[in-house]
């Protein structure tokens, strides 16, 4: 089912004006389901997966709506590839066991994470059912397992969030290890983190690794508006230590950024906000320069990592993360500059995370309120073809 997911996105992307090899279809939104152990495997394999952590992914600023976009992630995958999606209102029902929802989750063609209003740096703004630990640690189980994964707005931030989660729990193993090596590198890396700012251009916003705004913190001005993307360009960021942005650049240069390429192979690419907050530079390269310390120390004592109960859970880490795109402001500065990441494992598998809606458009419609936009208009769309590139590359 892959390869005829990669060609049928292939022949959406490979022009802007072919028919629809599937004909026209009568629109599907999506089948809302509340127990994903409920759902046959095989029907799993051919379906898309869209988890939401809130009941919708913001509010129109002209009559007050919340918008409901993971229906629309549903229809650009019915109409492109003619599969289902199950949409799991994970705000409402929970997901039960994170580890277990993963397994269960990695077993879909495509999994995707929609946003929503909450804080990720405020716990209690996120309901009971699925308070912010259980959406972290979903996000941590899919990235030990290796699992693909596409994360819109606050799953971007709830991404970011679970990275340098998952960072600290790989230090407090490493710490426990008999082995001098792995506990040299824990060493290395609290201390890089415990040291690391982030700023902003309000002020510091973080001290160390240990803050609850390190991941993810206000940004200097809200956005909700048709914004232009731009590549991500590393600066010098002079409070942050050389061999962290470093590492940034080499995955930067050894790995294919998804976006980049829609950057230079489509016109200026336009795409819907809707964040107060944004995700911090120096986080996720530090953050990349910490899983590369880690993979190398896994690789050179693989035996070692395989043999013990406490670190063999760890050999499914990322190699490394890439910040893929940004934002600017009216002067042309950059404004939310992790506006996307790439997270990259063995064998090519990737996962990719937005802080913008590629599935919507300037009208902030769903599809249960009349948007359906035909084949033809989808591959005008910037948005529609950077999720469907999006897609291909988080294919599982």
């Amino acid at each position: 089912m892959q390869n005829a997911a990669r060609q049928l996105f292939d022949a959406f992307l490979a022009d802007r004006g072919s028919p629809n090899p599937l004909g026209q279809r009568k629109p599907r939104v999506g089948r809302r389901i509340y127990d994903l152990a409920s759902i046959d495997p095989i029907d799993l394999r051919e379906s898309a997966l869209v988890v939401e952590p809130w009941g919708h992914v913001g509010r129109r600023p002209h009559d007050d709506s919340g918008v409901i976009a993971s229906e629309n992630i549903a229809y650009i995958v019915d109409q492109i590839l003619g599969v289902p999606t199950l949409i799991v209102p994970a705000w409402q029902t929970g997901v039960g066991n994170p580890r277990r929802f993963a397994a269960l989750a990695g077993n879909a063609m495509l999994v995707a994470f929609e946003g929503g209003e909450p804080d990720v740096h405020e716990a209690e703004s996120f309901t009971a059912a699925y308070p912010r630990r259980a959406a972290t640690r979903s996000l941590v189980e899919l990235m030990l397992m290796g699992v693909p994964f596409i994360g819109i707005c606050l799953s971007h931030q709830l991404a970011a969030q679970a990275h340098v989660e998952l960072i600290r729990e790989v230090v407090q193993r490493f710490e426990t290890s008999a082995s001098p090596a792995f506990v040299a590198v824990a060493r290395a890396i609290r201390e890089v983190g415990d040291n690391l700012l982030v700023k902003k251009a309000y002020g510091t916003v973080a001290s160390s690794w240990k803050d609850e705004t390190f991941a993810v913190a206000q940004n200097e001005q809200g956005s909700c508006a048709n914004t232009r993307l731009h590549p991500y360009t590393q600066e010098a960021l002079e409070h942050v230590p050389a061999m962290v942005s470093d590492a940034h650049r080499l995955v930067s240069n050894e790995y294919d950024a998804i976006i980049d390429e829609a950057l230079r192979h489509e016109n200026a690419i336009h795409i819907q906000t809707f964040h107060g907050n944004e995700v911090s530079e120096e986080s996720m390269r530090f953050v990349c320069w910490a899983y590369q310390r880690i993979q190398a120390t896994l690789k050179a004592y693989s035996t070692e990592a395989a043999s013990d109960p406490e670190l063999q859970g760890l050999l499914g880490v990322p190699l490394g993360v890439e910040i893929l795109a940004s934002t600017h402001d009216e002067a042309g500065e950059p404004l939310c500059e992790v506006a996307a990441t790439g997270t990259y494992w063995e064998g090519g598998r990737t996962a990719i995370t937005t802080q913008f809606h590629p599935e919507l458009d300037h009208t902030l419609l769903t599809t249960s309120e009349g948007w359906a936009p035909s084949w033809e208009n989808m591959k005008q769309s910037d948005g529609v073809r950077l999720l469907v590139r999006m897609m291909r590359a988080c294919l599982n």
